[in-house]
């Protein structure tokens, strides 16, 4: 185990996920990924309790807002980027897509399938969602 260890620490990627900086855009894009994600689920609720929208849609219209909510402050507190936006843009929009059909299709699958109410499905699939979305944030789209 020690071994892995010291093997994973001489990793230049490991390393760079291990700096105080790292930690300091893991805590932006925590506190980034809490406020977007409010937002998100707000909608969702609101959009298929009062407006009566199937869940599916309504996940789809709240993922819009929440991926435009999530990219500003990403970009601009959490990675502090200064990099050519419409390259991050580009890179997020192929990830957002990624993510909304998955995010879609898990949804689907433990609301209509297992018979998860669609609300607790949304929190389930949305915590997937964060960790991998992090490194993928960090060392593609707003990497230095």
């Amino acid at each position: 185990m020690l071994f892995v260890i010291a093997r994973l620490k001489q990793n230049k990627f490991v390393r760079s996920l291990l700096t105080r900086e790292a930690a300091e855009q893991f805590e932006r894009y925590v506190i980034s990924g809490l406020i977007s994600a409010c937002v998100e689920y707000t909608m969702l609720l609101v959009l298929t309790e009062f407006a009566g929208i199937w869940y599916i849609l309504s996940n789809t219209i709240a993922y819009v807002s929440g991926f435009w909510l999530s990219f500003l402050l990403n970009r601009f507190w959490s990675f502090k980027s200064k990099d050519n936006i419409l390259r991050q843009l580009l890179l997020y929009s192929m990830l957002f897509i990624c993510n909304l059909v998955l995010t879609n299709m898990l949804l689907y699958l433990l609301t209509s399938v297992t018979g998860i109410p669609y609300a607790i499905s949304k929190i389930f699939v949305m915590g997937i969602a964060v960790l991998w979305n992090f490194i993928i944030y960090k060392k593609i789209i707003y990497r230095k």
